[in-house]
Formats: C-alpha cells, sequence, structure tokens
C-alpha cells in the first residue's frame, strides 16, 4: 500500500512539473507576443520612440559587411524606410513557437506585412506584401523580454499582386 501512495504521489509531482513547465512556457510566448504586438504598433503607427525603445540598449546589429550598426544608425535607417511607406494596411506578426534555454529563448516568428509604399517619383504607389520567417534570440533583462537577434529563415516579396525576384 505505501508503494503504490508513492506511485500515485511521483505521478502527481510530475504532472503538476509538467503543467508548469507548460504554464511557463505559455506565459513566456505570451510575453514575447505581446512585445512583437508593441512593435506592430511602432511600424503601422510610425512611433519612432515605441519602435527604439523595444531595441536593447546594449544590442549590437551587424550588417553584410560585418560593420556594427548603433542605436542612432539603426533609428536613422528605420526612418528612411518608414519615409517611403505611405500607409500600413495590415501587418502580423506572430511568435510561432519558441525553445527555452538556460539563458535565453529561441522564437521562430512568422510576419506578413501589406502596406502602400511610394515609387521613385515620391507620387505614386505600389501595394507592397512581405512575408518574413525569423529565428529571433530573445532574452529577459530588468525591462522586461527583449529580441537580441533575428534571422530571416526566408520569404516572399509581392508588388502590386506580382512576386518580386531579385
Amino acid at each position: 500500500m505505501n508503494k503504490f501512495f508513492t506511485l500515485i504521489t511521483m505521478s502527481f509531482v510530475l504532472f503538476a512539473c509538467n503543467q508548469n513547465s507548460q504554464k511557463s512556457q505559455d506565459e513566456i510566448k505570451t510575453a514575447i507576443q505581446q512585445e512583437l504586438d508593441k512593435c506592430v504598433e511602432a511600424v503601422n503607427s510610425k512611433n519612432i520612440t515605441l519602435y527604439m525603445s523595444l531595441i536593447p540598449t546594449d544590442f549590437e546589429l551587424t550588417n553584410e559587411n560585418g560593420q556594427i550598426i548603433t542605436r542612432e544608425e539603426q533609428q536613422a535607417f528605420i526612418l528612411r524606410d518608414w519615409s517611403i511607406i505611405d500607409t500600413t494596411l495590415h501587418n502580423v506578426y506572430v511568435v510561432d513557437s519558441i525553445d527555452i534555454y538556460p539563458d535565453s529563448v529561441i522564437a521562430f516568428t512568422s510576419q506578413k506585412w501589406e502596406r502602400l509604399m511610394f515609387q521613385r517619383d515620391g507620387l505614386t504607389k505600389d501595394t507592397v506584401i512581405t512575408t518574413q520567417l525569423h529565428r529571433e534570440t530573445w532574452r529577459y533583462n530588468s525591462t522586461g523580454w527583449m529580441n537580441y537577434g533575428i534571422t530571416e529563415l526566408g520569404g516572399e516579396i509581392y508588388i502590386n499582386g506580382e512576386l518580386y525576384v531579385e
């Protein structure tokens, strides 16, 4: 009888631990999604203050030439990019899954962004849809969950309904 009680107790403890682990994973995924939602809000409204608040102060971005881009340069690039966007029509950025590690979380995300963008003449507009999959590295710090790295995993660009091929 004592062995039976121990077995049931152990089963309950293992079940409870698994539930807490799942709940923790769900909570983390939800918290990261909330940060992505803020990013969407910042992009849709072109709120550079909100956008920059989502980038960790100790984050370093390296361009394709291996040069480190400062936060000030990143802000200038974002404002330049936003200047040719007339209106965001639809923007969805979703956490598809996460993997939890001791010092970070890897989030796999997908994004679909539809917007009206100015052509070079500054008047004519194109409808541009971008889809993109990401592998993102998130860490928790004193301000909450912050994104410390993004690797693009592929996507497509459509301009006025036509697939754009580089």
